[in-house]
């Protein structure tokens, strides 16, 4: 820039003051002349400071002009330098990219610019009432902006438009009509129009599913008539496994009538599940939760498919496992019911040993089976299922103590063969006959027709008489009954009869014969002791009161009181001997 045109003007001003000067001096007024040439000499001085003044803040535009357009052109290098490694952060509105920011602009980074544009065109967009014409690009001083009406959308500045190679008045018209398409975009989702015909579809929808309702109630109460009537038609029939009536026909109702309600639950369930994703898609404000309703069904299904399909190899494995395990038991029950039956022997093992072991050897072979077979199951690797076995193993040993006592006694008990079922016997002060004999407790039958249970560990610390034992071996066991008599009776009288009364029980065997023991002489009277065999051991105490009878018969019949007198003879002078 220069100030050629008013250096000229002076240049000519002075001229024409000289020639006025001359002009003046001609005249003869030397005073006047003087003071008007002096004043235009000054004029003419400060028109020269002026230009002097001028070209000097030209001379520095120029300069900073120059300067200007060098730093942009170092500018625009850089920038061009970056654009290949330069993503830029972009403007996305439901999931479209709109455009991309990569300067910064008035203190806001490009993420702030990008979010800010994303909620302005989306706020925009579902709006209800909204013109396209309202879009128009406006050029300010510094930045050009893309307005919505009133609203500013975005600003573009110099440094966006030469990050893009071009005018900022072009790429703001671009970025226009870009936000006009997806406004558009918008209106048709969100728009008045959309939402009224989301209203008549949801509408139309909820009457849909209150006619399947409708349905399924008439559908169900129908089935619920046709099986009342089926049933008092007698038509409806009992289940009956073979002699056994499992369900009768009024129990076979209530189960078909509970299955209806049950179907008619699960028709409601799917209706449901289908019209409510249905009747949350129509709206886009909504169509989120549709896919949440989707993901409570579809989730926990696709889990146990693909569940299934991965424990599908362990799968075979367990039912091979089970499979054998179940064969070897089969192949061991077999053997241990011949034993039991007789028809396999083994020597120094009892017959009566066979189930019982049989049980034990099935108790390790399953528990063997389920070590194998753990590490199989889903989720056995699992915190959670690790401590839960903990936490059930903990209160089985914390709570089976005693029923573990009893268990080994139990198992002690059937290889000692103390007694067997039918034995009668006496535990402690308990006699009976057995009628059970379990891991855990022993049950006994006593003359009163009582059922006295007794734990099998206390069986192994009190003492254990059975009476049926010696009978199985063929000798039979001996019944006693104690009497005492005096001396003047003979001893061979007393012990005669005691004989003949034992003769006349038809309970007690001939063979051994009966016999008499004398078990002590006191001072008055003699301790008699009937013995004899009977082979009728379950039934002691009719044994014992049979032959209590006889022993009274027999000394009545022979005029014999069966009681001790005590005699005390008294001297003259009154002393006792």
């Amino acid at each position: 820039m220069t100030i050629r045109p008013l250096t000229n003007l002076i240049r000519l001003t002075a001229a024409l003051l000289c020639l006025l000067g001359a002009a003046v001096a001609q005249a003869g007024d030397t005073a006047d002349t003087a003071v008007l040439i002096d004043s235009l000499m000054q004029e003419l001085r400060e028109m020269k400071m002026r230009e002097l003044a001028m070209q000097q803040r030209l001379d520095e535009s120029d300069r900073s002009a120059r300067e200007d357009s060098l730093r942009q052109a170092v500018q625009q290098q850089r920038i061009d330098s970056m654009r290949l490694t330069t993503v830029g952060t972009p403007v996305v509105v439901q999931g479209d990219t709109l455009l991309r920011f990569y300067a910064s602009l008035g203190g806001e980074t490009p993420a702030v610019r990008a979010q800010g544009v994303s909620s302005r065109v989306l706020k925009l967009g579902k709006s209800l009432s909204i013109e396209i014409d309202s879009l128009y690009v406006f050029d300010g001083e510094l930045t050009t902006d893309v307005m919505g009406g009133e609203t500013v959308l975005l600003r573009v500045s110099d440094m966006d438009a030469m990050w893009n190679g071009t005018s900022r008045h072009d790429l703001a018209r671009q970025y226009a009509e870009v936000i006009r398409l997806e406004v558009e975009k918008l209106q048709a989702e969100y728009g008045l129009k959309a939402k009224l015909r989301g209203l008549v579809l949801a509408v139309l929808l909820i009457v849909l599913q209150i006619v399947m309702f409708k349905l399924t109630s008439m559908l169900t109460r129908y089935l619920r008539n046709r099986l009342q009537q089926a049933f008092r038609d007698g038509r409806l029939k009992s289940l009956v496994v073979g002699s056994y009536q499992l369900v009768s026909a009024q129990q076979t109702m209530r189960i078909a009538l509970i299955a209806t309600r049950l179907l008619q639950a699960l028709l409601v369930l799917t209706q449901l599940m289908v019209s409510l994703p249905l009747l949350f898609s129509i709206f886009p404000e909504t169509e989120r939760i549709t896919w949440q309703i989707i993901n409570y069904v579809y989730q926990p299904l696709r889990d146990i498919v693909v569940s299934s399909i991965r424990f599908l190899p362990s799968l075979i494995k367990i039912a091979v496992i089970v499979w054998v395990v179940r064969w070897l038991l089969r192949l061991i029950r077999h053997f241990a019911n011949d034993i039991e039956n007789g028809r396999l022997r083994v020597d120094r093992f009892y017959p009566d040993w066979a189930q019982p072991t049989y049980q034990i050897v099935r108790i390790f072979i399953v528990a063997f089976s389920l070590v194998v077979i753990w590490p199989l199951l889903p989720g056995s690797d699992s915190g959670i299922f690790k401590g839960v076995s903990i936490f059930v193993a903990a209160l089985f040993s914390l709570g089976s103590t005693a029923s573990i006592g009893n268990l080994i006694s139990g198992i002690i008990i059937t290889y000692m063969r103390p007694f067997k079922i039918g034995d009668f016997v006496k535990i402690g002060d308990k006699e009976g006959i057995v009628i059970e004999k379990n891991t855990f407790v022993t049950r006994l039958r006593d003359i009163k027709n009582n059922i006295v249970t007794v734990p099998n560990n206390n069986i192994l610390q009190m003492e254990t008489v059975n009476y049926t034992a010696p009978t199985a071996e063929g000798e039979g066991t001996i019944v006693h009954s104690d009497f005492t008599f005096t001396y003047h009776v003979p001893r061979a009288t007393v012990e005669a009869y005691l004989l003949e009364a034992a003769g006349r029980c038809t309970l007690l065997m001939k063979e051994p014969p009966p016999f008499v023991l004398y078990t002590a002489l006191d001072d008055f009277y003699t301790h008699y002791e009937i013995n004899a065999y009977t082979t009728e051991t379950h039934r002691l105490p009719d044994v014992y009161s049979e032959l209590h009878r006889h022993i009274v018969d027999v000394f009545a019949e022979h005029g014999l009181d069966p009681t001790s007198n005590h005699f005390v003879a008294v001297t003259q002078q009154g002393k006792e001997n």
